[in-house]
């Protein structure tokens, strides 16, 4: 028994200003074919999920393409066209196969085509016909469509935020998709699509609204014929009409229940839709609660340069605030390649420098710092721990340490890379433990890096292409009326 293996994972947001092209998925990405994908086969990751499965079921996979890269800007249409041709070329060249399973993000748009996710499901069932089973396995913060469940057989999505669920998911998903080619279920999809979207500060599955409503969801395995239960929390910075939660309920050969069930769990999210829109404290609230915390260290996420949702990963707003305010002992990482170029041959040197600010206009000015280059770091590692998403290997690219006359330690980095992995630090001979404040870029990603050091971690509203408050964006292509930003208007039945 065979199962074809593929994916395309991004999560597009529209508001930033740099475009994905497919350079971005060769050299700061993952672009990996045939068997060079077996290197995920033992991660925590969907494709490590699918590889246990295949192992426990006695079916066998073959790895065809998986293209996954940090998120930015629309996918050009050039680079789609060039992904989906090659995966739809193996997977005709390599066939046939007794069923498909993919690895996609479900927030991927392209200049094309809006509903990326969908349109590749489109053109995968076109290609393989109406009788093979497919499955794909999403990421919690994807926008699911109705193309999507039309043209899948099983539709699984990640249940935890931070995604410490890869693995397990997948593996659901590629249990269901064996068990459909045995003949032993025949799974009907139904989705609800309120016009709700959640302020990404209460994504945290961990906690209220999100706990309640992933554990009213679980009540509906007690129904014997309820294959699978997804509560997908959306993409907020995606300005495309189906941007917003989902309820993806899969049943045994039994739609009426399907569409009760996906229903029931979306009217239950409707009514606490009030508890999603809360908001974070400002970078000064924030810098100032830190620092009236005596037991270190303090975790500040950097919400408006979410690297993980996509932003510029150089934000110097919380750098100059607190140089503003006199608060110092601020662990941070900064993208800025040119000045990494310009420490290289400084190890041990005292350096004037401009750092960070320079990707946009939107995530400050750079910052002027003095400083010792402590240290240079490849860049690569790897975390053998749990992290979001299920990530084991990473590349932060040529990196510095600089410690600064004013009493921080920045770490400048030549890769986008998000603080998923405390080994990072440890990379670079680092303890976290040893600052009073940690500047994190991002808002749920960061949380299984530092939740097991972190006397607390404070949320920020900082400006950004991913600021947390959704009414800083110029939204026009979304559902309206919508929730949160017409609350009264905002209506589901």
């Amino acid at each position: 028994m065979r199962f074809g293996l593929a994916g395309i994972s991004h999560e597009t947001n529209t508001f930033h200003s740099i475009p994905t092209e497919y350079e971005n998925f060769e050299k700061s990405g993952i672009l990996l074919r045939g068997n060079e994908i077996e290197k995920l086969y033992e991660t925590p990751s969907t494709i490590g999920g699918f590889y246990k499965a295949s192992k426990d079921f006695g079916f066998d996979i073959v790895p065809l393409l998986f293209a996954n890269t940090g998120p930015l800007g629309t996918i050009t249409s050039e680079t789609f066209e060039k992904l989906i041709s090659e995966i739809l070329d193996l997977v005709e060249s390599n066939g046939p196969f007794d069923a498909i399973l993919m690895n996609l993000h479900g927030a991927a748009v392209s200049e094309e085509f809006h509903d990326m996710d969908g349109e590749i499901t489109r053109r995968v069932r076109n290609l393989i016909g109406p009788e093979v089973p497919f499955g794909i396995n999403l990421d919690m913060h994807a926008n699911v469509s109705e193309q999507m469940i039309l043209n899948t057989d099983i539709t699984n999505v990640y249940q935890t935020t931070p995604h410490l669920d890869a693995d397990e998911t997948g593996y659901k998903c590629a249990e269901l998709i064996y068990k459909t080619v045995e003949k032993e279920i025949i799974p009907v999809q139904s989705i609800e699509t309120p016009p709700l979207i959640i302020n990404i500060v209460n994504h945290n599955t961990n906690e209220d609204p999100m706990k309640s409503i992933l554990s009213e969801s679980r009540k509906l395995y007690s129904d014997d014929e309820v294959l699978s239960v997804s509560v997908a929390e959306g993409y907020p910075y995606s300005d495309i009409k189906k941007m917003g939660m989902s309820f993806v309920v899969i049943t045994n050969n039994n739609m009426d229940k399907a569409k009760e069930y996906s229903k029931k769990i979306a009217k239950y999210a409707w009514a606490k839709r009030f508890e999603m829109d809360s908001s974070a404290p400002s970078i000064e609230e924030g810098l100032r609660e830190a620092v009236s915390i005596r037991e270190k260290p303090v975790v500040l996420m950097d919400s408006g340069d979410n690297i993980g949702a996509g932003s510029s990963a150089d934000s110097t707003h919380i750098l100059h605030k607190a140089r503003e305010i006199g608060v110092s002992g601020i662990l941070q990482t900064l993208y800025d390649p040119e000045s990494v170029e310009k420490c290289m041959n400084k190890i041990g040197s005292m350096i004037t420098l401009k750092v960070g600010g320079k990707s946009d206009s939107l995530h400050g000015d750079p910052i002027e710092i003095t400083g010792t280059v402590k240290r240079y770091f490849e860049g690569e590692f790897e975390d053998l721990g749990k992290t979001h998403g299920g990530y084991r290997y990473f590349d932060a690219g040529d990196s510095v340490v600089i410690e600064t006359e004013d009493e921080n330690t920045l770490i400048l980095t030549s890769k986008r890379i998000g603080n998923t992995s405390i080994q990072l630090y440890y990379s670079l001979g680092l303890d976290p433990m040893n600052y009073p404040i940690i500047v994190a870029k991002g808002v749920m990603s960061p949380r299984p890096a530092f939740e097991p050091i972190a006397s607390k971690i404070i949320a920020l509203d900082s400006p950004g292409v991913t600021a947390s408050g959704l009414h800083n964006f110029n939204f026009k292509n979304i559902r309206k009326p919508m929730f949160p930003f017409e609350k009264e208007e905002a209506s589901y039945d």
